[in-house]
């Protein structure tokens, strides 16, 4: 099944949207294929104060993981190059959805796709936090998660 075939996030029940948080993020949702990445990942989110963080290995564990949550989460991030669904097909939908929270783009593909990705960001009203590439420096994510506040 593609993203395009998938129930999107309208299709959930209505839940109240939240807006990029002001001082704190509460819960993350980590869009990520590789296991070994995502556990890298979750732990810099843990141990940069997000108490929750929730795993989903393409857009479309992504979309069903976000229609469960009771609180939608205030981060998402996201990478690109993942099976089934990926980040690109999953920020269309995030848009159609009008999610409020910030993303943050991870990938270990060149900085011209990386380019394409924050600009379709843009173009879907999104809230890009940044574009970083794989492996993820400490003190890039550091500044991109202090673009919520």
């Amino acid at each position: 099944m593609s993203c395009a075939a998938s129930p999107t996030l309208k299709d959930a029940p209505a839940k109240p949207r939240l807006a990029a948080p002001a001082r704190s993020v509460d819960t993350a949702l980590l869009v990520e294929d590789d296991p070994v990445a995502a556990a890298l990942l979750a732990q810099a989110l843990r141990e940069r104060g997000i108490r929750q963080v929730v795993v989903a290995g393409n857009g479309l564990a992504a979309l069903a993981a976000m229609s469960r949550m009771a609180i939608p989460a205030q981060l998402v991030v996201c990478d690109l190059l993942m099976p089934e669904c990926d980040g690109f097909e999953f920020m269309e939908k995030l848009g159609a959805a009008r999610y409020a929270g910030g993303l943050l783009l991870v990938s270990g593909m060149d900085d011209r796709t990386l380019n394409s990705a924050s600009l379709m960001a843009r173009f879907h009203r999104l809230n890009l936090l940044g574009a970083l590439r794989k492996p993820v420096e400490a003190t890039a994510l550091v500044a991109a998660l202090a673009r919520l506040a």
